[in-house]
């Protein structure tokens, strides 16, 4: 099935902008509350204004532009102006620091960077002492004037720009509009390449998956530069006519203020979201809002995912997938009955099977790797940036991609998340799962936060070590701890050890980067 053709994201814009007009496509609230609006028109326009910026700053069709920027209007001005002229934008994550950001800037060889004041001094420290092959830096936003050349404020080039792009260079559906670096929660992250199909795909389909109308209003505060905002959220309400609302930062005592203010009808979700808004203290109003949907990412315990549906007045819809399947390909889908805790079943485009280390199909009910099938470029990644051994070894010669997670089907076809691979642990012969684990512990009264890993054992393979972190004001002696494992655990399951922490390394999806805990 083909649903998108030829049409490329400066196709998409133009015709956006034709169709709807004044009609609000993007509200961003920046985190001292100021917000910032843009109708359809407005939109393409400065979208517009921002692709000749660049084209008058020498970038060219596939050339690669990174942006460091937390959630504003201007990177949706870049990302969609460097789509319009067949160039490549490349997020950075906005908790990088200079090692991190050099290592992508080296890696992708991107010569222009647009970041912000906050961010200004490792990209000025990476100019001057050549760390990577920067050549010019574009700061948003008003501020000291810069003390360097080759460093110039968007705000001085954006107004003179015109409004109008020239007819060429034309982008085709099938060019690289982004490479996006993967979290790197375990190794260096790998950079995604995604097309302008993969985009325009993403927005039908995840329009698809929330019954998005343009009516709808869209709100977000994930990170802009990741995967979840721009494909199952920014492209979803883009290309439904939507309003899409970008909150600068999460803050769970003003979230759902202002999912009510903005009269949000789908929003998306992570666990920590959801322990957080729990942990606000209950108003009158948790339940008066216009919600029709929360999208949800894994992974939850029940209980703490009927505590806040009963609290919150709301219904989840889960959402499986990663980076290189651009959007979440097992999910609910529209009309499905909605079965937890199964992820869902794969949506028009895709196929999924479980299979086993010797890449053959498994049988319903059993435990193997999640495998998914759709076609390279178009509903899933072209492959990783320069590494085509990496893109091999994820891809099989039959066109199945192998997500390195666990999980089983049942017999109408549901799929379950187990648990990553690399959130196995081996213990004497036994299989267990990180998150079964951490589920069960965080449902413990004192226990705000939890991660759960595999060390080396000489007698047993590996054992487990569970770091926690305790509410506010509370204590939990070791005994406490282990009591209340082996109420609610096998044996085999219970940890070896436990470290009380004042917090844990996550990354900007809020997923515990656990190769920085020993």
């Amino acid at each position: 099935m083909d649903v998108i053709g030829g049409q490329t994201l400066r196709q998409m814009w133009d015709e956006r902008a034709q169709e709807y007009g004044d009609k609000t496509a993007l509200i961003v609230e920046s985190a001292c509350g100021d917000a910032r609006q843009f109708s359809y028109r407005e939109l393409n326009e400065q979208i517009n204004r921002c692709a000749n910026m660049f084209l008058s700053l020498g970038i060219t069709k596939g050339d690669p532009v990174a942006l460091h920027l937390d959630n504003c209007p201007e990177f949706i001005f870049c990302w969609f102006g460097l789509a319009k002229i067949g160039a490549i934008m490349v997020p950075i994550n906005a908790r990088f620091l200079l090692a991190e950001s050099a290592w992508i800037m080296n890696n992708c060889q991107a010569r222009m960077v647009v970041t912000s004041h906050h961010f200004y001094p490792q990209y000025q420290a990476m100019m001057t002492n050549q760390a990577a092959p920067l050549e010019r830096i574009i700061l948003i936003a008003d501020g000291p004037p810069p003390d360097d050349d080759r460093t110039q404020l968007m705000h001085d080039l954006l107004p003179d720009q015109p409004v109008i792009l020239p007819e060429s260079p034309q982008p085709d559906a099938a060019d690289i509009a982004e490479i996006l670096f993967t979290s790197g929660t375990t190794s260096h992250p790998k950079g995604v390449l995604i097309t302008h199909y993969n985009l325009r795909f993403a927005g039908y389909y995840s329009a698809w998956q929330t019954a998005l109308r343009e009516e709808d209003i869209y709100l977000t505060a994930m990170p802009a530069f990741h995967i979840d905002c721009q494909c199952t959220a920014a492209m979803a309400a883009f290309s439904a006519g939507a309003t899409f609302v970008l909150l600068e930062k999460y803050s769970a005592r003003k979230f759902w203020r202002q999912i009510r203010q903005y009269r949000a009808t789908v929003t998306e979700c992570i666990p920590m979201m959801i322990r957080t808004l729990m942990a606000q203290p209950p108003q009158q109003q948790d339940s008066q809002h216009s919600l029709r949907e929360m999208l949800f990412y894994l992974n939850l315990a029940g209980e703490e995912k009927d505590a806040f549906i009963q609290r919150f007045g709301v219904r989840l819809l889960t959402s499986y997938g990663m980076t290189e399947t651009i959007v979440g390909l097992i999910g609910d889908r529209p009309g499905d009955r909605r079965r937890w805790p199964s992820i869902g079943r794969p949506g028009f485009c895709y196929e999924a099977q479980i299979r086993d280390s010797q890449n053959r199909e498994l049988p319903d009910n059993t435990i193997g790797e999640i495998c998914v099938k759709g076609v390279v470029g178009k509903t899933i990644f072209k492959g990783y940036y320069n590494d085509p051994g990496a893109t091999a070894r994820a891809l099989d010669e039959d066109g199945w991609l192998h997500t390195d997670d666990c999980g089983y089907k049942d017999r109408e076809g549901y799929f379950y998340f187990v648990d990553r691979r690399c959130n196995m642990i081996k213990r004497g012969g036994e299989n267990v799962s990180c998150t079964e684990i951490e589920n069960i512990l965080s449902a413990h009264p004192k226990i705000q936060d939890v991660a759960v890993k595999g060390i080396k054992d000489t007698i047993r393979d590996e054992a487990i070590k569970a770091f926690i972190v305790l509410s506010e004001g509370e204590s939990l002696s070791s005994a406490d701890f282990f009591s209340f494992c082996a109420q609610h655990m096998a044996k085999f399951k219970i940890p070896t050890a436990v470290e009380i922490c004042r917090d844990l390394p996550r990354n900007s999806s809020g997923k515990v980067i656990k190769k920085y805990l020993t």
